[in-house]
């Protein structure tokens, strides 16, 4: 495996002091970046938070398909995709997940369009057609639609102009990659009435190269979407725009790969036990012979995301300083992710995930931007979420383990009842239990091997908040800003059941609630409210130089949650507390050299409670969900944009963590002094666009771009074999603009030195002898033509 070195403070600062003394010789202008991290659009260095945002050209140059990947150049920001392309797990500034599971919401919101996108299953952002991505840091409990404890990521979708105009991309890349984007809009009334209509569409074959003869390769692309956009602007101070999108995704999914395998192979010496008794042929894997980007599957199934979307922005001006708003928004989808866990030919391990979801919500709220030194933003927000789950976990269901020659569910009940001292069910499980005594072991203790063990439910959640956000300028230069949020957030969990099938899918014997005669029993159903104050209050300063000075502190909270990973036993139905986070920051934004380099930077310090952990025992496969008491993170980011000359725009990041577990233990053990899961002490981005050649053709331009993530731990116990060493990624683009920029060609390549790197581990070995993990991507590269018409 390749590993990157680390950054040297020297060579950054050695970097930011070659950058300085070019850009001050000839002082070009850096563009303005308007945002709306604060509900009202305002220049990016006007506003006293920590936000950094990629633009439409930057989007477009970093060839981005997946929401994951601007996690690459947004400082103190990483991202992994447990479940596949679209819905990314993001950890921002140590505050992540490990809960993977499709009821739970992230500590760090996705948006687009200021419309919260929660649940996996309808998110499936497309990366198509986008104006910008904001990423906020820190807490989020005052203005934005869901309360967080670590931040949100907006994605802006272009809107609707009165121009007449459009574009056509055509792609192709490695791997088979065939893809088509465009976008058309046009004025239906002038100055009145505009439509845009978006669409992408994207194949690819898996670049996971599957070994087994028949069966596809693993993480393959195959996906679509359309978005229209209607903007409708009445009279004066009255519009509203209509957006309606739809997208899928099916694809073949991704391949996990086993790792660290332990000398019994993938399956811990099973197979081979039976091969002995002469039940099977098969042998525990090793992965031997295989490349690190190849797999061993049996299977081949398919990725399915299926969502549709519908949301109503108005915006009215009840007077010359007050403004209505109100976004109201539909979201229904569905998701399956089925997952071959061991990665093997073997059917060691499997999972099926899916859900159904459908969401509603409603923000109602009246800004004001008047002259006088005092404005405010004050609303009301409501959401209502349902979800339908059911996940489904197989194990050795190839295994014929009562050695009678069939498979069948009695290869579930023979080890269970040993298990549960009744005796094997079948006269062929009676014999292997006399035989295995022989060698000092028992058929019951290869429970649940055979099985599939099942769980499903509903779960409602309903939020409603009242919102204040405030500012009162003491001095042109001084302003004090205050926030509030009161929030109500109700959950349901009903309809519960979990229950043993057979590896023919029998139904065999409920496990919660624990009824012995009907394996659908249901538990009882169970809800519960939380209710928090959130909010911010910072002061912000302008010098006399247009240097932005900002403290503030903030107070953040994340809702409780039900445990959607019990199978076996009534006491993994756990739920949760809220997750509590208050944050104290210091920050600075500054222009240099006449307007030509930005510097951005901030520090910070979390006072972390209850963050909400699953916690998997690789013994038993029990997962119960709890809370990790007190953490403490203390950490800092710079951002940097230069433009040296005209034809050099420079940008760069550096974020730094330090993270530890104060209070807190996990299975009985304590984990006091350990680090939180995906926060790298440090990670470093550099990107540079180079206008290399003017003809009268039109220019060449070469965009490079790096970035560095630092070793990080996947899990809190902080294993050492469980741990992501830092390494280094690399893309370039090199593209041709016409001098009408009516026709654009593009030749483009990620991972340049095809790293080797994973990106989620989880620990297996106790029951099945590896651990799970997910890798990034290889190099992959293309070409594109885009007409702009």
């Amino acid at each position: 495996m390749n590993h990157g070195s680390n950054c040297s403070s020297a060579s950054i600062a050695a970097l930011l002091s070659s950058i300085a003394l070019s850009v001050h010789a000839q002082a070009p202008q850096l563009e303005e970046i308007i945002v709306t991290a604060q509900k009202r659009a305002e220049n990016l260095q006007s506003v006293p938070v920590s936000v950094s945002a990629l633009s439409a050209a930057n989007l477009e140059s970093f060839k981005y398909r997946d929401a994951g990947e601007i996690a690459a150049q947004i400082p103190n920001l990483q991202a992994s995709n447990p479940s596949g392309d679209g819905f990314p797990i993001f950890s921002l500034r140590g505050v992540s997940m490990s809960d993977y599971s499709f009821n739970q919401s992230s500590p760090v919101a996705s948006y687009v369009d200021e419309v919260y996108k929660g649940n996996p299953a309808i998110q499936g952002v497309q990366m198509y057609d986008l104006e910008r991505i904001e990423v906020l840091r820190g807490p989020q409990g005052t203005l934005y639609g869901k309360n967080t404890t670590a931040g949100a990521v907006n994605f802006i979708t272009r809107r609707p102009t009165y121009d007449r105009s459009g574009n056509l991309t055509l792609g192709a890349g490695d791997y088979g990659r065939k893809e088509v984007r465009a976008a058309v809009e046009t004025p239906l009334v002038a100055d009145t009435l505009a439509l845009r209509v978006a669409g992408t569409w994207a194949k690819a074959d898996g670049w996971q190269e599957n070994v087994n003869p028949g069966i596809e390769d693993g993480s393959a692309v195959d996906e679509h979407g359309l978005r229209a956009t209607l903007l409708w602007e009445p009279s004066d101070g009255v519009e509203m725009v209509l957006r309606v999108s739809t997208g899928k995704q099916d694809a073949v999914n991704y391949g996990i790969q086993a790792y660290n395998i332990s000398a019994d192979g993938v399956g811990a010496g099973l197979y081979g036990l039976y091969n002995l008794l002469g039940a099977t042929t098969a042998v525990d894997s090793h992965r031997d012979g295989l490349d690190y980007f190849e797999i061993d599957s049996d299977q081949d199934k398919h990725r399915l995301i299926e969502n549709d979307a519908l949301a109503l922005t108005a915006n009215i001006d009840l007077n010359d300083t007050l403004t209505l708003t109100s976004i109201t928004s539909w979201d229904d989808g569905k998701i399956l992710v089925p997952e071959d866990v061991d990665g093997t030919s073997n059917r060691v391990l499997s999972a099926d995930y899916y859900a159904e979801t459908t969401q509603v919500s409603q923000d109602l709220r009246i800004t004001s931007d008047s002259e006088s030194r005092f404005n405010y933003i004050v609303g009301l927000y409501y959401a209502k979420e349902e979800v339908s789950n059911q996940t489904t976990l197989g194990s050795w269901q190839d295994l014929d383990l009562n050695a009678d020659g069939t498979q069948d569910y009695n290869d579930c009940l023979d080890p269970l009842y040993v298990s549960l001292g009744l005796g094997a069910a079948t006269q062929a499980g009676a014999d292997l239990e006399t035989v295995l005594n022989g060698f000092g072991l028992s058929l019951g203790g290869f429970t649940p091997a055979g099985c599939q063990a099942q769980n499903d439910f509903d779960q409602d959640r309903t939020s409603k908040a009242i919102y204040a956000d405030t500012k009162y300028e003491f001095t042109d230069a001084l302003t004090l800003r205050l926030g509030l949020r009161y929030t109500e957030d109700e959950s349901e969990l009903s309809s519960f059941s979990a229950r043993l099938l057979g590896n023919d899918d029998v139904p065999l014997l409920n496990t919660i609630p624990g009824d012995p005669l009907d394996p659908f029993a249901q538990a009882p159903d169970d809800d519960f409210t939380d209710r928090e104050w959130t909010g911010k209050l910072g002061i912000d300063y302008t010098t006399a130089a247009g240097t932005l000075l900002y403290a503030s502190y903030s107070h953040g909270y994340r809702n409780g949650a039900f445990n959607a990973q019990a199978f076996f036993d009534p006491s993994e139905l756990t739920k949760v507390d809220p997750e509590l986070l208050d944050s104290f920051e210091l920050g600075m934004k500054t222009q240099l050299f006449d307007g030509s380099m930005q510097l951005n930077g901030a520090v910070f310090y979390y006072a972390y409670e209850n963050q909400q952990f699953l916690n998997v025992d690789a013994a038993t496969l029990a997962q119960t969900l709890i809370n990790i008491d007190e953490s403490e993170i203390l950490g800092a980011e710079f951002e940097l944009s230069a433009r040296p000359t005209e034809t050099l725009l420079v940008q760069a990041g550096l974020g730094l963590l330090d993270t530890e577990v104060t209070k807190g233990s996990l299975s009985g053990i304590d984990l006091k002094g350990n680090e939180l899961l995906v926060a790298p002490a440090l990670d470093f981005n550099i990107a540079a666009d180079w206008d290399v050649l003017h003809t009268g053709l039109g220019t060449f331009m070469l965009r490079l771009d790096a970035s560095y993530v630092d070793d990080h731990y996947f899990e809190i116990f902080n294993t050492e074999r469980l741990q992501q060493d830092g390494y280094w990624l690399s893309n370039a683009r090199l593209q041709f603009d016409s001098s009408a920029e009516s026709w654009q060609v593009a030749l483009w390549c990620k991972n340049l030195a095809d790293e080797e790197y994973r990106t989620s581990v989880i620990d297996l070995q106790a029951s099945f002898g590896f651990d799970y993990s997910h890798i990034g991507a290889p190099r992959t590269y293309g070409a594109e033509f885009t007409f702009r018409f």
